[in-house]
């Protein structure tokens, strides 16, 4: 420990971080060194706060802004507490008073509820509501919270409220709210020499609690994260020099393993992914009494992990489920990455000015900044995540794009799901077959676990057995084989394909994806698998959308269709859009009988398009027999067509010259594009 440290203990009598009730009479150096440490303390605070200009962030205000903050803050000073930030974790909309306040109640019968409470992201909501309205009781308020938490833990332990993830979180949040009550003089020297001992103290317990799979996790890259935050404020002397260090290196090393080469973050969640980009662009921001050699290495790493979210975020600006994720409008990330790392503001994904939560860390002076910076959009509209699996297409920037999500990558963390082939489709910018969601993390409720699993996902499954099984909240019974995707792209038209392998008993399944202008995806599903079966292909929609049949077809609102062969029934089922919110949605289910092997076309495109099934034509002349290729002709026009013809297996026997809706070609996937008298084709996969 620092020397501060060990003299605050000795001050209290006992050795518990400056809690103690004896009084000891320190030496004269040791009071000056506690002089000197308090004072570099309020240097260091006060400096952030001039470099934030926190003075003028009332300025930048709504009105909206003033009433929602000062509401929010007046249930805190009734210890009334709901989770509803852009990035809560575990988010809950119910309030729940505690009184008195207690740091290890649990509520809505979620231990997630407490962790969230003792991470302290509501400390902001005092701190500005005090900025706004100068009433110090808010001020007041705030730091009673804190004491009462350094009361409740004179000695820092493994518990539910001193979780490792939560105390890096707190960390971070305590220091921002010393910032605002420094600079409204509202700290006692007495008050901030307690918090600073607490602060480092838990600094250390980081340390000392820091296991090896925080390496590959986003506990151990935020933790670090917030060390580097917070240690040059608390310890301006670099007592713990080493810790400071120690905590850059770890950073490295984790980034380095937990972002992929396409800039994916390894655990398969969106939402985790934008957690540790979120903290890897605070240290880059708060770079002052980093090592400038951990800022260089980060930098590229989070200007990775910038480009693949953009790149896959649908043309709602929200998230779309994927993993443990919820449906959170990203714009705030684009705009504090423009503002920290360089470069434009996404036109049509950027706010007025900055998030709220932004403006708080970030100050008065940074929304300045941000207002001068131009607006501009990416030139590519494919994420190609060969390493993560990961794929994402959009027909261009606008909100009414058409955009398609495919995974097919490895499981990653215990946020990962069951989701290999999934595919998420936006038609004409709305969200039409989406992800089931995550609702929650509790071990003891079944939705926990159904919403992993595949059921739950835009998958296939034989005789409704799973080769990916999840096992209570965090674990799995068993987890299929992916192999690594094909993709292509050739101009507007797309290809993806993914296969998964399963045992007991063996079968092999792979999806096969054509995208296409207009609106129209065609989604073929192969599966190999020794005796009698029944294929089943599950398409969950939007809750805005409704399904009716129609023969073989599905109508889906009054504008698409959904086009399959099998037999169809339309069910609900659970929809969870954000943690703890749950509402249902349709699914619509087709079941094909099948033996030893099959190949079953989903085709969504608007009504207007007309489709059709058309032969492929082995030496231009003979029909090929479906179960060995297929193909469509589908008419966006009088004009304008495509015809997609899509091989099952490897045709080894007779000419191997064949024809697609009158045009000769070799090849796996062939696509033939006739716009009037001109005619193109397009050899997607030999």
């Amino acid at each position: 420990m620092t020397d501060f440290l060990t003299i605050v203990d000795k001050k209290a009598g006992m050795p518990s971080f400056g809690f103690g009730t004896q009084h000891v009479v320190l030496a004269q150096d040791e009071e000056e060194i506690i002089l000197e440490t308090i004072l570099a303390v309020k240097a260091a605070l006060q400096a952030q706060a001039e470099k934030r200009d926190l003075a003028g962030i009332g300025d930048l205000l709504t009105q909206e802004d003033r009433q929602a903050i000062c509401h929010r803050a007046d249930q805190l000073l009734t210890h009334t507490f709901t989770f509803d930030k852009t990035w809560d974790m575990e988010r809950c909309l119910t309030p729940y008073q505690l009184e008195p306040l207690d740091y290890s109640a649990i509520r809505n019968d979620d231990p997630e509820w407490c962790f969230m409470l003792n991470r302290m992201d509501w400390l902001s909501d005092l701190m500005l509501a005090g900025v706004i309205t100068g009433n110090k009781a808010y001020y007041q308020a705030g730091i009673d919270d804190i004491m009462t938490w350094l009361d409740q833990h004179p000695v820092i332990q493994p518990q539910n409220s001193t979780r490792t993830l939560d105390t890096g979180i707190r960390l971070v949040n305590i220091v921002d709210a010393l910032v605002y009550l420094n600079d409204a003089h509202q700290l006692t020297d007495q008050a901030l020499q307690r918090i600073v001992a607490h602060l480092l103290a838990q600094a250390s317990y980081l340390r000392d609690q820091y296991i090896p799979k925080y390496k590959t996790s986003n506990w151990g890259s935020i933790q670090t994260a917030s060390l580097l935050m917070v240690l040059p404020i608390l310890d301006p002397a670099r007592h713990e020099q080493g810790l400071l260090d120690w905590a850059g290196q770890e950073l490295q090393a984790q980034v380095s393993l937990q972002v992929l080469d396409d800039g994916m973050q390894w655990e398969q969640s969106t939402m985790y992914h934008v957690e540790v980009l979120n903290y890897l662009l605070r240290v880059i921001a708060c770079a002052e009494g980093v090592d400038a050699g951990v800022i260089a290495a980060l930098r590229p790493a989070a200007v990775a992990m910038t480009r693949a979210l953009l790149l896959t975020l649908p043309p709602t600006g929200e998230l779309e489920p994927f993993g443990d994720t919820d449906r959170i409008p990203a714009q705030d990330v684009f705009d504090r990455a423009a503002l920290i790392l360089g470069g434009q503001r996404v036109a049509g994904y950027t706010n007025a000015t900055l998030d709220l939560e932004d403006l708080y860390w970030l100050g008065a002076n940074a929304a300045r900044r941000f207002s001068e910076i131009a607006t501009g959009q990416p030139d590519a509209m494919c994420f190609d995540g060969t390493d993560s699996g990961n794929f994402a297409i959009r027909s261009s920037w606008r909100p009414d794009a058409d955009f398609l999500f495919f995974n097919h990558g490895p499981l990653g963390s215990g946020h990962g799901h069951s989701d290999n082939g999934h595919v998420a489709i936006y038609g004409h910018g709305q969200p039409l077959l989406v992800d089931s969601g995550r609702f929650t993390y509790r071990e003891d409720h079944p939705l926990r676990a159904a919403l992993k699993a595949m059921p739950a996902h835009n998958v296939v499954m034989i005789d409704d057995d799973a080769p990916s099984q999840p096992d209570g909240s965090w674990g799995y019974l068993r987890y299929g084989t992916p192999l690594k995707p094909y993709v292509r792209h050739r101009g507007q038209v797309h290809y993806l394909e993914g296969t998964l392998i399963s045992d007991h008993p063996l079968s092999v399944w792979t999806r096969k994806i054509v995208m296409l202008p207009g609106s129209v995806w065609v989604i073929t599903d192969e599966v190999h698998q020794a005796g009698h079966h029944e294929m089943t292909q599950r398409f969950h929609l939007d809750p805005t959308v409704t399904a009716t049949t129609e023969g073989d077809r599905v109508d889906l609102n009054d504008d698409w269709q959904l086009l399959n062969p099998g037999r169809v029934a339309v069910t609900t089922g659970p929809f969870s859009p954000r943690y703890n919110e749950l509402t249902d949605h349709a699914i619509v289910q087709f079941d094909t009988a099948f033996d030893d092997c099959c190949a079953v076309t989903t085709i969504l495109a608007p009504k207007a398009v007309a489709v059709e099934a058309i032969p492929i034509c082995q030496n231009l002349e003979t029909p090929v027999p479906e179960q060995e290729g297929s193909a469509w002709r589908i008419r966006l026009s009088a004009q304008e067509s495509y015809s997609v013809g899509i091989f099952h297996r490897e045709l080894f026997r007779g000419k191997k010259i064949y024809g697609l809706d009158g045009v000769p070609f070799h090849a796996q996937v062939a696509v033939v594009h006739r716009t009037g008298e001109d005619t193109a084709l397009l050899r997607i996969k030999l």
